[in-house]
């Protein structure tokens, strides 16, 4: 049986909507930070945190701002 987790933030919906305009997938995330893609997806849909050195490290590597992780 499968556990149901509580969101510890609101989903980054932004983020979601940049990676689909920019061509990427969770599996491009999860690569440039080192870990799995269930992880990227938790991260992104709300059930676990990015640290701030994973957030840094996406905007470093795409060119992108901080707007697209806080609302």
């Amino acid at each position: 049986m499968k556990r149901k987790r509580n969101k510890v933030h609101d989903p980054y919906n932004i983020f979601k909507g940049w990676l689909r305009g920019n061509s990427l997938k969770y599996e491009d995330i999860a690569e440039l930070l080192g870990i799995r893609i269930g992880t990227v997806s938790d991260k992104i849909n709300g059930l676990s945190d990015f640290y701030l050195y994973e957030i840094e490290k996406i905007i470093t590597e795409y060119g992108t701002s901080y707007d697209i992780f806080f609302n």
